[in-house]
């Protein structure tokens, strides 16, 4: 289906009359919960449909909707787990909706740490950087990516990067974080001495810890994660206007308020 066409189709509900029914499914990239669960209470409370959410690493989201999980809206920290979803016949549509920043989470004791530097803070003898699974968690592909590109701003960075990289996973089931975020328990348990993480989880590690410093990596050192955002076959047509409203000025001016770049504000 066409982008346009998914358009027609959630105009066409709108004039449709409401029903008690069940909540629509949307399943969202662990960096999104804060944005999404406020976009689906806004969403919910304008239109008279509820909405479930489940939030986790894009790739396990996208392998629980390939096992059978029932869900009409995939929000993904990348566009390919997105575009699979579609290629593979299980989702309509897809577009772009947002996109983020890489930074660095540094604790005190590694010393005073900014953008100009943080490429030296993680080449420093015997740091130890914490890094989220490659394919798993998109995150960690743009890390991957991250280190490609420092190798080409300075030689041999991207072997000395990845031999102190410590994969850092919270997979289901795992026992809950002490200090609510399992990045953190690692800086605290210096199972790592830095971490890469979404610049958007600014608000997020400010709450839980004061001793962390996130900065962003410098412009040199950026690879521009995309979020893709995809409408299941199959879905209630009102799944499409959720999707719109995630689209639409409101739903991105949520998404900048949760630290996003949000790509669909209008211009001033």
């Amino acid at each position: 289906m066409k982008f346009a066409d998914a358009v027609s189709a959630a105009l066409l509900v709108l004039a449709m009359p409401a029903f008690a029914q069940d909540p629509i499914v949307l399943y969202g990239a662990g960096s999104l919960r804060e944005a999404m669960t406020e976009v689906a209470a806004t969403y919910s409370a304008a239109e008279g449909i509820p909405v479930t959410t489940r939030f986790g690493a894009s790739g396990r989201m996208r392998e629980r909707i390939e096992a059978g999980d029932k869900v009409d809206v995939f929000a993904s920290a990348d566009l390919g787990h997105a575009r699979k979803l579609v290629e593979d016949g299980r989702a309509s549509v897809m577009a772009l909706f947002a996109q983020n920043t890489l930074c660095l989470l540094a604790p005190s004791r590694v010393g005073a740490v900014s953008s100009a530097n943080a490429l030296d803070a993680m080449l420093k003898d015997g740091t130890k950087v914490g890094v989220s699974p490659a394919k798993v968690d998109p995150l960690g592909d743009y890390t991957v990516q991250l280190f490609d590109v420092a190798g080409h701003v300075l030689s041999g960075a991207a072997q000395k990067l990845a031999g102190r990289a410590v994969v850092l996973d919270n997979p289901p089931g795992a026992p809950a974080a002490r200090s609510g975020d399992y990045v953190l328990d690692a800086l605290a348990d210096k199972k790592v001495d830095v971490a890469i993480v979404y610049c958007s989880g600014r608000q997020r590690y400010a709450k839980l810890s004061a001793d962390v410093t996130m900065v962003p990596l410098p412009e040199a050192l950026q690879v521009g994660p995309q979020y893709g955002l995809a409408v299941m076959k199959g879905a209630r047509p009102e799944a499409l206007l959720l999707a719109l409203r995630i689209l639409s000025p409101e739903g991105q001016a949520v998404l900048a308020k949760h630290g996003f770049k949000a790509i669909g504000l209008p211009q001033p």
